[in-house]
């Protein structure tokens, strides 16, 4: 139990390779709503409350293609439904092709930017789930307070959505100042494998682990889904093109100097590179895919 991560446990900025800022933009900050905090001919930095949430970096050559090993979906967490519904309205006028899931715990919007980074914009409805039941052969129901069965994957009444805003015709142009990156979800071969490290190694709980499902998940005892891989691409699953956009690498901030010196125990211990640079330590998961571990700021 002692080494399992603080539920204080977060996610920071997370780095995604794109290959036309410019474009990137049109999308992270115009209409998503992230405020530009930073930017040069390499890098444009985003956030909320002048926190850097997203950041993107140039010199991909190709967009990330659909079903490729990678980044499935990097989600910004509002504290509101009517946040969301704020989301909603600026991606509706945004003429983007985008698409939207109630999955009982959550409400979704889901988009991509020009490179096929995928995003979500999600808000947390914990309190409309009684249970999850998983049955013998792995398949996954969510049953609801008033105790119908859902699947997770209905889909969200957008106009209902939109009715939270009024008849003002007001759309909030920036995301809320306390918005933050939720959690991150990518494409896996070997997820099995995959938790091995980010329970063993980095302290993680597990959450969803499920085949039949298609998707494995950890995360903390305050926030259980955080770190998350589908294998939903099945045999059409492929690795990236060299060049392709995706994602660079993601931070995990943990509670104390304690706790990532305890990380780096552990990932020592399980003989997995990483290296330590002041209160940074980066490593890779078993498919490659970087992370950083820090502690948090105030």
């Amino acid at each position: 139990m002692d080494e399992l991560l603080s539920p204080v446990t977060r996610l920071g900025p997370v780095h995604l390779r794109v290959t036309d800022v410019p474009a990137a933009l049109s999308v992270w900050r115009d209409t998503l709503g992230l405020a530009l905090l930073g930017e040069d001919a390499a890098l444009a930095e985003l956030g909320a409350g002048g926190r850097t949430l997203i950041a993107l970096h140039a010199g991909a050559e190709v967009p990330l293609p659909q079903k490729s090993r990678d980044l499935f979906h990097v989600a910004i967490h509002v504290t509101s439904r009517r946040d969301l519904a704020h989301a909603a309205a600026r991606l509706k006028a945004s003429g983007l092709r985008y698409s939207a899931q109630d999955h009982l715990v959550s409400e979704s919007l889901y988009v991509s930017d020009p490179s096929g980074n995928g995003i979500e914009v999600c808000f947390d409805t914990p309190e409309r789930l009684l249970r999850r039941e998983v049955s013998p052969n792995g398949r996954v129901a969510l049953i609801a307070t008033d105790g119908s069965a859902h699947s997770g994957l209905e889909s969200l009444d957008v106009p209902g959505l939109l009715r939270d805003l009024g008849n003002s015709g007001h759309v909030e142009p920036r995301v809320a100042e306390d918005a933050f990156i939720g959690h991150i979800h990518l494409r896996a071969r070997a997820p099995e494998m995959l938790m091995k490290f980010y329970l063993g190694a980095l302290g993680f709980r597990p959450h969803i682990q499920s085949r039949t499902f298609g998707m494995f998940d950890c995360g903390t005892e305050r926030r259980p889904h955080m770190v998350a891989f589908n294998i939903w691409a099945r045999d059409e699953l492929r690795e990236p093109p060299p060049g392709a956009a995706g994602l660079d690498h993601f931070t995990i901030e943990l509670a104390s100097e304690g706790e990532l010196a305890a990380a780096e125990r552990r990932l020592e211990a399980a003989d997995i590179p990483a290296k330590r640079d002041g209160g940074v330590i980066s490593t890779a998961d078993p498919e490659g895919n970087r992370l950083r571990l820090v502690v948090q700021g105030d």
